[in-house]
């Protein structure tokens, strides 16, 4: 299967790279344009014509709602995941009337932008196996379905036994605070795989992570155990 490329629309250096660097993490994406601006995402979604596109709402020259409404008005297949601070309803409402295939709240967190990539790829694998499709795998494309097995008690890329492994780690270490890099270390995880445990983490409120500038060049990641 050939890499799905995509653009990323966002005016957020930090959240851009971010989204870059997760994006081009994952084997089955590429990141193939970056924009700041309405303006230049629709010069370069026409230049490189990708078919997946992250879109911020808030941009310096307008709405990405409209830029959404704007691609696809011109024919434009691509498919929309929209990045943003913005939780009002009616901002959602839109996004959704609009068929974007997902919406992530700022600060987006690495395994929550796997997911949805993850959830791009099942959404298309559903649509092309067969010319016809069953009852069930409709309720999944119009997300009818839970969103987790009934037997699993986390979310899809998130192994139980790993999570209790690195939840037994953290018991035994004191208040410091540690980077993913450390986690692996310990318990044996790629950098990336012990990030995307901590986020889940983080989301479920049991440790919290703080950017550490004074690194010298990019900014780390540093996390603690949430008391």
């Amino acid at each position: 299967m050939n890499r799905i490329p995509v653009m990323i629309v966002e005016d957020d250096l930090r959240a851009s790279y971010v989204l870059e660097s997760t994006i081009n993490q994952h084997t089955d994406f590429y990141v193939v344009a970056a924009c700041e601006s309405l303006i230049e995402a629709e010069l370069k979604a026409e230049a490189f014509d990708p078919e997946l596109i992250m879109v911020d709402i808030s941009l310096p020259d307008g709405n990405g709602i409209d830029l959404v409404k704007l691609l696809k008005s011109k024919g434009m297949k691509a498919a929309f995941i929209m990045t943003t601070a913005e939780r009002e309803t009616a901002t959602i409402e839109k996004a959704i009337q609009l068929g974007v295939m997902d919406y992530l709240v700022k600060p987006i967190r690495m395994s929550r932008v796997l997911q949805a990539l993850d959830d791009y790829l099942d959404f298309k694998k559903r649509l092309t196996k067969n010319d016809k499709i069953d009852q069930q795998d409709i309720d999944a494309l119009f997300r009818k379905s839970a969103a987790l097995d009934g037997s699993r008690k986390t979310p899809k890329g998130i192994d139980e036994n790993t999570l209790d492994k690195l939840t037994q780690y953290l018991d035994t270490m004191d208040e410091s605070p540690f980077t993913a890099e450390d986690i692996g270390e310990a318990i044996n995880l790629s950098r990336i795989t012990a990030r995307r445990y901590l986020e889940y983490l983080e989301a479920q409120g049991q440790v919290s992570m703080t950017l550490d500038y004074k690194t010298g060049g990019r900014p780390k990641q540093r996390y603690s155990k949430t008391v």
